[in-house]
Protein backbone atom coordinates (compact mmCIF):
# COMPACT_ATOMS: atom_id res chain seq x y z
CA UNK A 1 0.00 0.00 0.00
CA UNK A 2 1.29 3.48 -0.84
CA UNK A 3 1.71 6.18 1.80
CA UNK A 4 0.31 9.68 1.60
CA UNK A 5 1.04 12.71 3.79
CA UNK A 6 -1.61 15.38 4.22
CA UNK A 7 -1.62 18.83 5.82
CA UNK A 8 -5.03 19.27 7.43
CA UNK A 9 -6.59 22.02 9.56
CA UNK A 10 -6.74 21.23 13.28
CA UNK A 11 -10.56 21.33 13.27
CA UNK A 12 -10.66 18.61 10.63
CA UNK A 13 -8.15 16.49 12.53
CA UNK A 14 -10.28 16.82 15.68
CA UNK A 15 -13.38 15.73 13.75
CA UNK A 16 -11.53 12.77 12.23
CA UNK A 17 -10.29 11.74 15.69
CA UNK A 18 -13.85 11.90 17.04
CA UNK A 19 -15.35 9.89 14.18
CA UNK A 20 -12.54 7.34 14.15
CA UNK A 21 -12.98 6.88 17.90
CA UNK A 22 -16.72 6.31 17.50
CA UNK A 23 -16.11 3.72 14.79
CA UNK A 24 -13.41 1.99 16.85
CA UNK A 25 -10.69 2.43 14.23
CA UNK A 26 -7.49 4.41 13.90
CA UNK A 27 -7.55 7.70 12.01
CA UNK A 28 -5.64 6.28 9.01
CA UNK A 29 -7.98 3.26 8.84
CA UNK A 30 -11.02 5.51 9.16
CA UNK A 31 -9.82 7.83 6.37
CA UNK A 32 -8.96 4.88 4.12
CA UNK A 33 -12.38 3.28 4.66
CA UNK A 34 -14.19 6.55 3.98
CA UNK A 35 -12.19 7.19 0.81
CA UNK A 36 -12.81 3.63 -0.39
CA UNK A 37 -16.54 4.06 0.18
CA UNK A 38 -16.53 7.42 -1.60
CA UNK A 39 -14.39 6.56 -4.60
CA UNK A 40 -14.24 2.79 -5.06
CA UNK A 41 -17.72 1.63 -4.02
CA UNK A 42 -19.78 4.37 -5.60
CA UNK A 43 -23.45 3.77 -6.16
CA UNK A 44 -24.51 3.89 -9.80
CA UNK A 45 -25.47 7.36 -10.95
CA UNK A 46 -29.19 8.00 -11.05
CA UNK A 47 -30.76 8.66 -14.38
CA UNK A 48 -32.76 11.87 -14.46
CA UNK A 49 -36.33 12.07 -15.57
CA UNK A 50 -39.83 11.22 -14.53
CA UNK A 51 -40.18 8.17 -12.26
CA UNK A 52 -43.92 8.48 -11.66
CA UNK A 53 -44.70 5.58 -14.01
CA UNK A 54 -42.66 3.06 -12.02
CA UNK A 55 -44.87 0.44 -10.29
CA UNK A 56 -43.38 1.00 -6.83
CA UNK A 57 -43.97 4.76 -7.14
CA UNK A 58 -47.56 4.18 -8.29
CA UNK A 59 -48.09 1.88 -5.30
CA UNK A 60 -46.69 4.48 -2.87
CA UNK A 61 -48.89 7.21 -4.35
CA UNK A 62 -51.96 4.97 -4.09
CA UNK A 63 -51.16 4.18 -0.44
CA UNK A 64 -50.81 7.88 0.38
CA UNK A 65 -54.07 8.73 -1.40
CA UNK A 66 -55.96 5.93 0.39
CA UNK A 67 -54.58 6.97 3.77
CA UNK A 68 -55.44 10.63 3.19
CA UNK A 69 -59.04 9.75 2.24
CA UNK A 70 -59.42 7.45 5.25
CA UNK A 71 -58.14 10.08 7.71
CA UNK A 72 -59.84 13.11 6.17
CA UNK A 73 -61.85 14.97 8.81
CA UNK A 74 -60.55 12.79 11.66
CA UNK A 75 -58.35 15.51 13.14
CA UNK A 76 -55.27 13.31 12.76
CA UNK A 77 -52.13 15.17 11.72
CA UNK A 78 -49.16 13.18 10.47
CA UNK A 79 -46.97 16.25 10.84
CA UNK A 80 -47.99 16.69 14.48
CA UNK A 81 -47.24 13.01 15.14
CA UNK A 82 -43.78 13.30 13.60
CA UNK A 83 -43.10 16.46 15.66
CA UNK A 84 -44.19 14.68 18.86
CA UNK A 85 -41.88 11.73 18.14
CA UNK A 86 -39.02 14.12 17.31
CA UNK A 87 -39.53 16.12 20.50
CA UNK A 88 -39.78 13.00 22.65
CA UNK A 89 -36.55 11.57 21.25
CA UNK A 90 -34.67 14.88 21.00
CA UNK A 91 -35.50 17.26 23.87
CA UNK A 92 -33.50 20.07 22.22
CA UNK A 93 -36.46 20.62 19.83
CA UNK A 94 -39.00 21.27 22.57
CA UNK A 95 -40.44 24.78 22.78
Amino acid sequence: MARLTLDLPQELIAELEKRAGKSGTSIPDFIREELELRYLHRLPERKGGDISDRPEIQQAIQLQDDTRRRLEGSGYSGSATVREMRDRDNPKYED
